[in-house]
């Protein structure tokens, strides 16, 4: 029974609602299979192409835009104003001003958002081209310069400079706030004043919005950091030297790595707690060295785990003779990883190896060193040396 039952399911089909085919169980997604009414995989694919594709005439701008460069609530509608249109209208009504350097009435195109959002003070894309030649036809050089109150300014004299393409806006504030309560900021303070500063920018629109290189396509590519919106990849790589000296994400992301180097260097340079000298760390390493190589296992790895330092400083080492007795040579651990495969020792004791298992009752190797040498290895020292003499 249970047989027949599966081969009616195997050739059970239903009719596509968009092409009126039919289609096996295979033929369908698996939420379109468990529909009264599925749709084939081929109508599917078709309609989410086509959607993708959709389009719509802005009422404003006329232009004919994608889905992605109108707002959620806009693309609803049946006369929608893409994002562009909608967020100039939302700062003023007005389709048209005077620009305040050439008094000339003009369509809110020519304006950017930034430019748009000061009111009668405007400039418009001609003259603010114009005041950008003055800019740099005074450049002389991109050194920065710091007022008595502490306030930083560009060559120009400017916080924010597109030419020297620097943002000192936020360490002024800093600096500004400083001066004024007369001591260092708080945590709190600081976050208050970085929250309103991050509060002015408009995330909707593109932060390069009126710059030649960008396209103002009215997409929302929102950064990472949340910070700050880009319309193309090309708007983002131009700011990025701008942002990078402001952008909260990456400062953050900059000191997680200055911490994390700290971390490492302490690690390497950490003083070890059981306090041998450098005369007693060669005995000890001598003796782990010689006892393994006369069959006592895990000699080495046992006397590595006491000391805190890795099995190759002992392992993959030497022992040297001369006219001042043995000298142990140390392993190294970093070149030995990196040719046998090609892997950076990060400092760690046992690095490459996992946690350390003690396979036998231990032997206290620091004890040992600190008792001294025996009678019978001052002896055959001497013998070595003698024989290395003669």
């Amino acid at each position: 029974m249970e047989n027949n039952a599966d081969e009616q399911q195997r050739h059970l089909t239903k009719a596509c609602i968009q092409c009126s085919e039919e289609y096996p169980k295979a033929g369908y997604a698996k939420k379109q299979w468990k529909r009264e009414q599925p749709m084939c995989r081929s109508c599917a694919e078709i309609t989410e192409t086509s959607q993708q594709k959709q389009t719509k005439i802005c009422v404003q701008c006329n232009e004919n835009r994608e889905k992605d460069q109108f707002p959620k609530k806009q693309w609803k509608r049946e006369h929608p104003l893409c994002r562009l249109c909608f967020e100039f209208t939302n700062i003023s009504d007005e389709h048209t001003r005077q620009c305040r350097e050439c008094e000339v009435v003009l369509p809110r195109i020519q304006f950017d958002i930034y430019q748009w959002g000061k009111g009668a003070d405007a400039l418009c894309h001609g003259c603010r081209d114009v005041v950008g030649e003055k800019i740099l036809d005074s450049i002389g050089t991109k050194d920065t310069k710091e007022e008595p109150d502490g306030v930083v300014l560009c060559s120009h004299s400017l916080e924010r400079c597109d030419i020297c393409m620097i943002d000192f806006t936020l360490p002024n504030q800093f600096a500004r706030k400083r001066l004024a309560l007369g001591r260092d900021l708080t945590t709190a303070e600081t976050e208050d004043i970085s929250t309103q500063h991050w509060g002015d920018i408009n995330r909707k629109i593109c932060i390069m919005d009126g710059q030649s290189m960008c396209p103002r396509s009215g997409r929302k590519l929102l950064c990472p950091c949340n910070e700050v919106t880009y319309c193309s990849k090309g708007c983002q790589r131009h700011h990025w030297t701008i942002h990078k000296m402001t952008g909260k994400a990456h400062a953050k992301s900059k000191k997680d790595k200055a911490d994390k180097k700290a971390k490492q260097a302490d690690k390497l340079t950490q003083q070890p707690a059981h306090g041998l000298t450098a005369a007693q760390l060669d005995n000890i390493r001598i003796a782990a060295f010689t006892a393994e190589g006369t069959g006592v296992e895990h000699a080495i790895e046992e006397c590595a785990f006491q000391l805190g330092e890795h099995p190759l400083v002992i392992g993959g080492g030497s022992i040297q003779m001369g006219a001042d007795g043995e000298k142990f040579i140390k392993g190294d651990v970093a070149k030995i990883y990196m040719e046998s495969i090609c892997e950076v020792w990060d400092g760690s004791p046992r690095f490459g190896m996992g946690g350390y298992v003690q396979r036998k009752m231990p032997f206290d190797w620091i004890a040992k060193v600190r008792q001294g040498r025996s009678q019978r290895e001052k002896d055959l020292t001497k013998m070595l040396i003698g024989s290395s003499v003669g």
